[in-house]
């Protein structure tokens, strides 16, 4: 027999006897393991920031979109640089957004407006990065607006915020 195998056996007896030389029995082990999970575990009631039972199946909050008809809002002020901006109409209408059928491009998929001074009314154009590089074809891997593009909503934040924007 070689030197491992021999050590194997060794360990394997040794491991064999303890469970006979241990004072607890196996139903106290078992008490003290679901002990030991039950005051390590944390209670469903506070995991997630709804605060509320990780096995309930609450109803969203219902909340309306703000902003009219297209052409008849504002621009929204994005948060940072690069965000991209809000939707600042209703898209009740537009969607599902697909991409044999999106009614987003028929009014901000307008190139020769890029850079120039938009008067009110006019649909903002899809920018340059959202094209075929040198041409006026929307690149088709930005047919899906909303997913980076949303709707503005008058809700209050889950977790507050300390995020300033630089001037």
């Amino acid at each position: 027999m070689s030197k491992l195998a021999i050590v194997g056996a060794v360990m394997l007896a040794v491991t064999a006897s303890l469970p006979a030389c241990t004072s607890v029995s196996q139903e106290q082990k078992t008490a003290q393991a679901q002990t030991a999970v039950a005051d390590a575990g944390i209670p469903d009631l506070e995991l997630g920031l709804s605060k509320s039972s990780v096995f309930d199946d609450p109803s969203p909050t219902v909340f309306a979109y703000v902003g009219g008809d297209p052409g008849t809002n504002a621009a929204a002020e994005t948060s940072y640089h690069t965000a991209p901006p809000m939707i600042t109409h209703s898209i009740v209408d537009m969607v599902p957004i697909l991409q044999d059928a999106n009614l987003c491009k028929d009014c901000h998929v307008n190139p020769d407006l890029i850079g120039q001074k938009i008067d009110k009314g006019v649909p903002t154009p899809a920018p340059r990065s959202h094209y075929v590089e040198n041409t006026n074809d929307l690149y088709m891997g930005r047919w899906n607006c909303t997913q980076c593009h949303r709707p503005q909503a008058d809700v209050q934040p889950l977790v507050a915020s300390t995020f300033i924007k630089d001037k």
